[in-house]
């Protein structure tokens, strides 16, 4: 089976999304939101060997931190 290799902006739609649902749930622990970007970073980091976590990581700490 072959695998799509995800781009930029497929990474920061996936970010956005990440971000979304952890504001959207105020109730997660802290513990349950690096769990939730963890999952999204593995995806990630498996589609494309540039994927840069820290980046990822960022972005979404951007978008809840607003």
């Amino acid at each position: 089976m072959s695998v799509m290799k995800m781009t930029r902006t497929h990474f920061q739609s996936l970010a956005d999304l990440c971000a979304e649902i952890i504001a959207n749930h105020p109730e997660f622990t802290k513990e349950q939101c690096i769990s939730i970007i963890d999952s999204f970073i593995d995806v990630c980091d498996r589609s494309n060997k540039n994927f840069d976590p820290n980046r990822f990581q960022n972005w979404v700490d951007n978008k809840t931190l607003k």
